[in-house]
């Protein structure tokens, strides 16, 4: 294969990983904590992954064997963002607000101030 068309289903690749792995975040982690995160952990969590992804299909593309040592350290690479990632995640879904969370039990109860005295309408 020519280096010029390699190139092209690298940056092929790279578009896929980048669809396929904001997909499946949304899906596996939950949108309302994807909603709450900050955009520039997304982006930069999105564009590692895929760009790692390319890189140990390089990796393997080049090498006589699967498992260099290229290879191995990208692919440990993936493993460390994916959990990074998970943690991120995980974090967010902290703070989401449950609709049946709160604190209230539905009651109102109405109370005067203490001290004060009440002053009549004139």
């Amino acid at each position: 294969m020519s280096a010029k068309l390699l190139r092209f289903a690298y940056v092929c690749e790279f578009l896929l990983a980048l669809v396929a792995i904001f997909t499946s975040w949304s899906e596996v982690g939950g949108q309302a904590a994807l909603d709450l995160m900050y955009w520039a952990w997304k982006l930069g969590f999105g564009l590692s992954l895929a760009a790692s992804i390319v890189a140990y299909t390089a990796a393997i593309a080049s090498g006589d064997s699967l498992w260099t040592m290229r290879a191995v350290r990208w692919l440990a690479a993936i493993g460390v963002l994916m959990a990074a990632i998970g943690v991120v995640t995980y974090y967010y879904t902290q703070d989401i607000e449950l609709p049946g969370d709160s604190d209230e039990s539905g009651t109102v109860s109405i109370r005067e101030p203490v001290g004060l005295p009440l002053l009549p309408f004139a």
